[in-house]
């Protein structure tokens, strides 16, 4: 029996199925093999028979007939398309394609991850497919060489950060967001308070580990996707935590805004919650409160938000 009669049993609508598999796992794998070229890559290429001209043709299937023909022609370097691609999507070297895809087809971050997740499984069948009916007994271990040099690449190319939450911030909580990394971004300048000398100490609120993640907000708009890693996130809540201790200390008139958020004498205070607007020093506490609440209910068990808590409860003996 010829190799290739297996290819008449395929569904008809097989490449409507795998549209988007193919076109995910195919800008997966451009995004890889154009990454600069060094020994670990080139092993990698040599392995699959894949470079960037192939994967661009590859990357042009359209249509049913043309996957077809692929399979009958090409067979080994789609395998080896898709295999790449999915070792690729499942780390954050697939992050540029991923958010343009995002971008692309207007989805949130959830809708993202299930397109992926689809994608995925769809691919782990179609490689279990030509598996089965690919004239090479070897294919098995091929695949095993492949995730192996694609294994030392990646321990080698350690990607950035993972992505800890992705958050959105209401108008208010976003300003709120704002005022307390520029307010701590201020406090080298505010004086020798012990409190200030000992948020000084802490490397996450320095003014210049302060400023990427200061410009970051300035262009951020309320209930847009914000994705942070941990030692963003961890960032954040040590701001958000410093800029509460100030709005309820004498470190407030230190920075100058003492007379804009004035401290309301008791006597002048409503009787009941309902009586009037809360004023600023309450509307400040509650979301700073609210916000690192999240974060400590969100994630109970990170280490580096424990860390984080245990520096922040010292900086209030400083007070």
């Amino acid at each position: 029996m010829p190799s290739n009669d297996w290819l008449h049993t395929i569904p008809a609508d097989l490449y409507d199925q795998l549209a988007h598999c193919l076109s995910l796992h195919g800008m997966a794998c451009a995004e890889l093999l154009s990454r600069p070229q060094e020994a670990q890559l080139l092993h990698l290429m040599s392995l699959t028979g894949l470079n960037t001209m192939r994967v661009a043709e590859l990357n042009a299937i359209a249509d049913h007939n043309q996957l077809l023909h692929t399979l009958e022609q090409q067979p080994h370097h789609l395998y080896n398309l898709m295999l790449l691609g999915r070792l690729s999507l499942e780390t954050s070297l697939a992050a540029p394609v991923l958010r343009y895809v995002q971008q692309q087809m207007r989805i949130d971050t959830a809708q993202l991850q299930q397109l992926k997740t689809y994608c995925l499984e769809l691919s782990g069948a179609f490689l279990a497919l030509l598996e089965e009916h690919l004239p090479t007994p070897s294919l098995g271990l091929h695949r095993l060489q492949v995730e192996e040099a694609f294994g030392q690449y990646i321990a080698l190319h350690p990607g950035p950060e993972p992505t800890a939450a992705t958050i959105r911030f209401t108008e208010p909580q976003l300003q709120m967001m704002r005022l307390a990394l520029l307010l701590v971004h201020s406090l080298p300048e505010a004086g020798e308070h012990p409190f200030l000398q000992a948020v000084a100490e802490l490397a996450a609120l320095r003014p210049a580990a302060l400023e990427p993640m200061i410009e970051r907000l300035g262009t951020l708009e309320p209930a847009q996707d914000f994705a942070v890693t941990m030692p963003e996130l961890v960032q954040l809540y040590q701001a958000m935590q410093v800029c509460g201790m100030v709005f309820v200390s004498e470190v407030l008139e230190k920075v100058g805004l003492g007379s804009v958020f004035p401290t309301v004498p008791t006597d002048e205070r409503p009787a009941s919650a309902g009586a009037a607007e809360p004023s600023g020093r309450q509307a400040v506490g509650e979301i700073v409160s609210g916000f690192t609440r999240w974060v400590q209910y969100t994630f109970p068990q990170e280490p580096a938000l424990q860390q984080a808590r245990q520096q922040v409860l010292a900086l209030a003996d400083a007070l």
